[in-house]
């Protein structure tokens, strides 16, 4: 399947730097109580994010739904220099982390700010259907993991990981010339 659609560095930056204020101005409002730093859940985030990228990898090799659905992504994300990867990474952990984990978790809770978080994940084609639930899925271990360390560090170091070595690994694999560094 293709599309027309390719990722626009500005407009990505633009659109996470606004959710990242609109948090924090939430945030500030609501008076909620967010730790921003900590030392605690980032070994584990590193770790999990690392087992995400091989169980990512082996389902995309083993699964015919998995392999087209990264064919798909491959046309949007493709190609991409390694610093622009790091900042889409950088942008998309903590503008969503700051959001969904800081202000809305934090004032509804860890289920309905895990089903969001899938739900903005939204499938343009029935292709995407897994994407979205997995999205679901990741919420609620980027929320749990949240709560376990008690600061968004932990949650945003899990989620940049996982961006920077899926769109490394998409665009390692699909762009003519890998000249990602």
């Amino acid at each position: 399947m293709k599309t027309s659609k390719r990722i626009e560095l500005p407009k990505v930056v633009l659109i996470y730097s606004v959710m990242s204020a609109l948090a924090l101005a939430w945030i500030y409002f609501a008076h909620l109580e967010v730790r921003f730093l900590g030392i605690k859940g980032i070994p584990e985030a590193t770790f999990l994010a690392f087992l995400l990228f091989v169980f990512s990898a082996l389902i995309t090799t083993h699964t015919a739904w998995a392999q087209k659905l990264e064919e798909f992504f491959a046309q949007i994300v493709t190609p991409l220099t390694f610093p622009v990867i790091f900042i889409l990474a950088l942008c998309s952990s903590v503008g969503e982390e700051l959001f969904f984990r800081g202000a809305f978790q934090n004032q509804f809770g860890l289920i309905p700010a895990s089903i969001i978080f899938g739900c903005i994940h939204i499938p343009w084609n029935k292709l995407m259907i897994p994407w979205t639930i997995t999205a679901i899925v990741a919420g609620f271990l980027l929320g749990g993991l949240y709560i376990y360390a008690g600061n968004l560090l932990a949650p945003i170091t899990l989620h940049f990981t996982i961006n920077l070595l899926n769109l490394w690994a998409i665009n390692q694999k699909y762009s003519v010339h890998s000249q990602n560094f």
